[in-house]
């Protein structure tokens, strides 16, 4: 019998949550039921940060080094990690170094194996879905605005609804009219800022006029929202459609315009301030000499510009030489990178093949067997406790039964969506055009793009290692993600073995030729090509 553990975490961003001890009754019984031995139990209080901040957490992953267990036992995947960088990082760490596995009590089948490509494809189709549904709802919504009834929605400040003669499969239909009390609040806000006011000073004086919003005093965030809505302008955009005829004037447009300008100054330099440079390769990049972390740095120069890099963690110590890295130009590297990747129709077949493989292993008849028997047993045991709390004989015996109930009806409502989406897939019957079609698309996105630089990296990348003249990347997709690094020691002790000298320690790479730092990167590049038959770790060479 293979040994398991139990890693239990509060989630707070689940709608229905349970309990840790409920989470730990539930997974003791998915390993009963597949005959593996609990030898210990995780129990995680509910805390912020990162895993790093997780004690228990960390301490499963350092008791993973005894080789006393096989698989850690979750009740969802997503108690596992917050995100799905640390899933994938830890994921792999174990499944390489340990052989150690991550199942669900809930879940049929690993999230980890071929599912970022499949994640990132569902989500890619469901936004076109989404745009096809809206295309239709914004055609039925443009008589309706033509017409200049109103729609429905948050009505802003300043208006109210009258009734029309006409009548709807909702009763009678509105048009929106001005409310003239509102109005002149509205007049007096956009007429004080756009005269130099501050949106603290206008909220003050409003207050001691005794005006009051909702029932409450007025903010400087009251109105903010306001001051760029160009309904009240009684013009404004629906869909690529302008509409003239839903909302009345409360603003003329030069005054509007007037308030924009200065509101788009005041952006300006609120931004220069406080604008938080996101860094998409944290934790995923590394130094290429020293195999540290590449972490955010950076500087202004005199001009008053800021300057952002990956700077290697122990160059920061004195004991590495790598150079700094320009963040934006590496950023845009790897999404490049990952474009010229794909952009292989070799490349593109196999990770199109794996996608499929990954979704019929998900939506295939043994993953429903699974969870259809998981739900049979959790109704079953709602069933077996109702009668038990029918026959008990005194209140405490009830209140306990009736907790475990609730905890079950948790669990069932789980198994049951989890289903749902499975089915919902399964309906779907994904094929290989389908992939291709989304790989076509994808190699088409602007490298130059943030959001397009953080979708590719966020799914597709799983490590980077920056040396002073290429990169070499390991992505999440492949034929096998588990990455075996070559690790400086073991590089030096073939340099070594070759020249007749004693093994150099990792420290003292930075002092080596310019021959010994090239073999190091000839020898991890060739050494993951000589154990994979493809090419799933892209090589980027500058200027050579």
């Amino acid at each position: 019998m293979k040994n398991a553990v139990i890693y239990a975490r509060f989630s707070s961003q689940g709608q229905n949550e349970q309990s840790i001890e409920s989470q730990i009754r539930i997974c003791r019984e998915f390993a009963e039921s597949q005959g593996l031995n609990v030898v210990n139990v995780y129990p995680e209080k509910a805390r912020t940060g990162t895993n790093d901040s997780r004690p228990e957490f960390q301490r499963m992953i350092k008791d993973a080094e005894s080789g006393a267990f096989q698989y850690i036992i979750v009740y969802m995947f997503d108690r596992f990690a917050r995100n799905r960088k640390d899933s994938i990082l830890y994921k792999e760490m174990l499944k390489q170094d340990y052989g150690i596995r991550v199942l669900s009590a809930t879940q049929p089948i690993s999230d980890d194996e071929g599912g970022e490509f499949y994640e990132m494809f569902l989500e890619w189709n469901d936004e076109k879905y989404s745009k096809r549904l809206s295309k239709r709802v914004m055609n039925g919504l443009t008589t309706s605005v033509e017409n200049g009834t109103y729609c429905g929605g948050y009505l802003i400040y300043g208006y109210k609804l009258i009734d029309t003669e006409r009548k709807g499969k909702k009763g009678t239909i509105h048009k929106v009219a001005i409310d003239e009390e509102k109005a002149e609040v509205v007049r007096y806000i956009f007429n004080e800022y756009a005269n130099g006011k501050d949106k603290k000073e206008i909220a003050t004086a409003l207050n001691a006029k005794g005006l009051r919003c909702g029932g409450k005093p007025f903010t400087f965030r009251t109105f903010e929202k306001w001051l760029n809505n160009a309904k009240y302008t009684g013009e404004f955009y629906f869909g690529e459609r302008l509409c003239t005829t839903v909302y009345p004037q409360i603003i003329d447009k030069a005054l509007f315009a007037k308030v924009q300008k200065r509101l788009a100054q005041n952006k300006h330099l609120a931004g220069a301030n406080s604008a938080i440079e996101p860094y998409l390769l944290t934790g995923k990049a590394y130094c290429g000499h020293c195999e540290t972390p590449m972490v955010a740095d950076g500087g202004t120069s005199r001009n008053g510009k800021k300057h952002y890099y990956y700077a290697c963690k122990s160059r920061k110590k004195g004991t590495c030489d790598k150079s700094r890295e320009s963040k934006d130009k590496l950023e845009r590297q790897v999404a490049q990178m990952v474009i010229d990747f794909l952009s292989d129709k070799k490349n593109a077949e196999k990770a199109t093949m794996d996608t499929i493989n990954y979704y019929e292993q998900r939506t295939g008849d043994n993953g429903l067997r699974s969870i259809e028997t998981r739900i049979a047993k959790a109704e079953q045991e709602i069933e077996n406790l109702t009668n038990a709390f029918i026959m008990a004989q005194n209140n405490l015996l009830r209140a306990n039964i009736e907790k475990k109930m609730q905890e079950y009806e948790i669990l069932l409502n789980d198994l049951q969506a989890e289903k749902s989406q499975i089915v919902l897939e399964r309906g779907r019957r994904i094929t290989k055009k389908d992939i291709l079609s989304f790989i076509a698309e994808l190699i088409k996105g602007n490298p130059d793009d943030k959001q397009y630089q953080r979708k590719v990296i966020d799914f597709l990348i799983f490590q980077v290692f920056v040396y002073d003249d290429q990169i070499v990347t390991f992505l999440n997709f492949g034929v096998d993600k588990s990455i075996s690094k070559i690790r400086l020691a073991e590089t030096n002790a073939v340099l070594n073995g070759l020249q007749g000298v004693q093994t150099q320690s990792p420290i003292a790479h930075q002092n080596t030729t310019f021959m010994q730092e090239l073999a190091h990167k000839v020898v991890f590049f060739f050494a993951f090509l000589h154990k994979y038959s493809l090419n799933f770790a892209i090589n980027l060479t500058f200027g050579l």
